[in-house]
């Protein structure tokens, strides 16, 4: 990837990442296999599917940003987040 094509994350989903990665042990205890939606360091959604996940948070963040995540119950982290508005 060229770096004119890289994503530029938000300050919000860098917080969002860190804090992902500080949590990421007590979430596989919690949430092993879960989708979870995060905003402002904070679990806003969770679901074991992704769609549903989706609906769920924005119903919550409206038109503030969030940000997902899968939680592997074993995996080391790894990005595998995105960052996500919902579209006006």
């Amino acid at each position: 990837m060229a770096p004119d094509d890289e994503i530029n994350e938000s300050e919000t989903d860098r917080k969002n990442d860190q804090w992902f990665k500080d949590n990421y042990i007590d979430l596989m205890q919690e949430h092993a296999r879960d989708w979870i939606a995060v905003m402002d360091q904070k679990i806003i959604a969770v679901s074991s599917n992704e769609t549903d996940l989706e609906l769920e948070a924005n119903k919550v963040a409206g038109d503030n940003e969030y940000s997902i995540y899968f939680v592997s119950p074993t995996s080391p982290i790894t990005d595998v987040c995105y960052p996500h508005r919902e579209e006006s």
